[in-house]
């Protein structure tokens, strides 16, 4: 008999599946805060439109803006988020499951997501020397509302949820010459309100407003931030590979 120290092997899914089982309550332990959220998110090409943010901002007199970078690790993981807000707080994102489409009031359809975050977290993840990590360029734009559709305003710490609600956010991005722009809704609280927050935030919204009528009709699948840098990332190497004068060499 051959007795190893040797750990066995853990697959990635089986990786996330023993983050969400072992770290079961949100909230605030050890210095670490735990989020868990239900999510629709769309990302849309091109500039943010200003009709979308005036509508959004209700002439800039509603809503909180944040400028950052965050640097995310690019992994293939679409389930599996690592990034590093304003390039510096190390935090940890693990979708735990999805449902099938749902459709809100005017046609704007998307696959609900169920996430955790943890922040800090560098307990979490493994040593990532060597990974490929892109930083994304957002201007973050969010509004936050009651269970039954009224707005609410934001502790001194935006990303702090308590209770059951629902936050609401559009975002300017650019990463690798990319330019687009994101729509998501962000619900919290006991998992059975969330889909009903959302549909509430979704009606307080002015919906009469280009925020729909140009936007439903340009939205096509939606996703997550690990996905959807996924794909950008692609575009960008695949985009490298057709440039004159490139080599695997």
């Amino acid at each position: 008999m051959v007795i190893t120290n040797k750990k066995p092997e853990i697959r990635p899914q089986e990786e996330s599946d023993a983050l969400l089982r072992d770290n079961s309550a949100p909230g605030l332990t050890g210095g670490v805060s735990v989020v868990d959220t239900t999510e629709l998110r769309w990302f849309i090409e091109g500039h943010l439109p200003p009709d979308v943010m005036s509508c959004f901002t209700r002439g800039g007199t509603t809503a909180i803006v944040e400028e950052r970078i965050d640097s995310y690790r690019i992994d293939g993981r679409c389930d599996k988020g690592v990034k590093r807000r304003f390039r510096t707080t190390l935090e940890l994102k693990i979708r735990g499951s999805t449902s099938g489409q749902v459709e809100l009031d005017g046609g704007l359809a998307g696959r609900l997501e169920v996430w955790r975050k943890w922040s800090p977290a560098d307990d979490l993840v493994e040593d990532s020397r060597g990974s490929r990590w892109i930083d994304v360029h957002k201007k973050v734009v969010k509004r936050r509302f009651a269970a039954d559709g009224d707005e609410i305003g934001f502790a001194d710490n935006s990303f702090v949820t308590s209770g059951v609600g629902c936050d609401v956010e559009i975002v300017a991005v650019a990463v690798a010459g990319v330019d687009a722009w994101s729509f998501a809704f962000a619900a919290y609280g006991p998992v059975t309100t969330r889909q009903g927050s959302i549909a509430a935030a979704w009606g307080a919204l002015d919906v009469s407003s280009p925020l729909l009528n140009g936007t439903a009709a340009s939205i096509s699948q939606s996703s997550g931030y690990p996905e959807w840098l996924d794909g950008v990332y692609r575009e960008t190497i695949s985009r490298s590979h057709t440039q004159p004068g490139y080599s695997n060499a």
